[in-house]
């Protein structure tokens, strides 16, 4: 009769094989893994991901879940942290999608949408009219409205639970020059016949951003949307797939000639800001931002957030061996 290992040790075999996938696992997406030795704990420093370890922890952060529930396309999870902070997750790569806090309603938490700020920087008269592709916990457009309170505001969202959802967990309100439509962003942009001033893009779903919303072909039909001195600002979360932020800032680059990026703290997310015609003038730091920054944010650090900015160099090393993504061949899916 052959022995058997007691079960101790069985066990400590299997806890060891199990530490060794953890590790080697954080090993190959450094990206997500980086937030854990940023300096600040993920509840301070929220990227889009949040931690690698993320995927074993049925609840981060000993979160009580608010709200679980399948759409049409995701399983969503509104979670309430220890902090009281409301976390909009799509599962089961527990994307974090929106972070907010009831007790500041107005105060701006993950660092990509207080990068996303940095569009003040780069506009010269008011906002009459802005898309957002992709409406998440509804954090932006409610900064727009605060500060921008006659600005037309379109959506596009392909997840019709999104909005309710939004609305009852996380402060979003729509207004009467607040327009939402349901079905799909690229749909969407190749119907539209209206100029914007602003359009934002962060449409993910658990996994990547759709294919269809990353291609030379879309990013053409954004810029034709734009008003001459119109600007594009898009979040590219860091899902550890470098291959894929190369290809996209190098898309975005072919039709944005002066695409400006800056990169948020950790590597979480990398932000696209593209004008029309114009370059982004990272000196020329607006008043209303100083003003911004003393007084409705004091987490908005513009002069930080500014020094981020990736240099041409940078930019042209990093998409060096880069291709060019189009309709007919976009594998987002298979870029690591």
């Amino acid at each position: 009769m052959a022995q058997t290992a007691p079960p101790v040790i069985v066990n400590m075999k299997k806890y060891i094989h199990i530490a060794i996938f953890i590790a080697v696992l954080s090993l190959a997406l450094p990206g997500t893994a980086q937030e854990k030795t940023s300096g600040s704990s993920s509840s301070n420093q929220p990227g889009f991901w949040e931690t690698v370890n993320d995927f074993f922890l049925p609840h981060p952060e000993h979160r009580e879940i608010l709200l679980e529930k399948q759409t049409l396309y995701f399983l969503v999870t509104v979670e309430k942290g220890e902090n009281g902070w409301h976390h909009l997750v799509f599962n089961p790569n527990r994307g974090s999608q929106g972070i907010w806090n009831p007790e500041s309603p107005d105060e701006l938490l993950s660092n990509y949408c207080k990068y996303t700020t940095l569009f003040l920087q780069s506009i010269d008269q008011y906002p009459r009219r802005v898309l957002f592709v992709g409406l998440g916990a509804g954090i932006m457009p409610r900064f727009i409205r605060k500060h921008f309170p006659a600005t037309i505001i379109d959506v596009i969202e392909i997840d019709g639970e999104i909005p309710g959802i939004a609305e009852q967990y996380f402060g979003f309100k729509k207004d009467d020059k607040t327009n939402i439509t349901i079905g799909d962003g690229r749909d969407f942009i190749n119907r539209n016949k209206v100029k914007y001033d602003i359009i934002f893009i962060d449409a993910y779903h658990a996994e990547n951003i759709p294919f269809q919303l990353t291609t030379e072909e879309f990013y053409r039909k954004i810029r034709d949307a734009l008003t001459p001195g119109g600007l594009m600002t898009a979040n590219l979360a860091n899902l550890g797939k470098p291959k894929f932020i190369a290809n996209e800032l190098k898309t975005v680059q072919s039709i944005f000639p002066d695409l400006a990026v800056f990169v948020c703290p950790g590597q979480t997310n990398y932000m696209l800001f593209a004008p029309v015609n114009r370059k982004f003038d990272s000196a020329a730091v607006k008043p209303k931002c100083a003003e911004l920054e003393k007084t409705s944010n004091p987490e908005l650090d513009f002069k930080a957030m500014l020094d981020t900015r990736m240099k041409e160099e940078e930019i042209k090393t990093m998409t060096g061996e880069a291709m060019i993504l189009k309709d007919d061949f976009a594998p987002v899916e298979t870029m690591k």
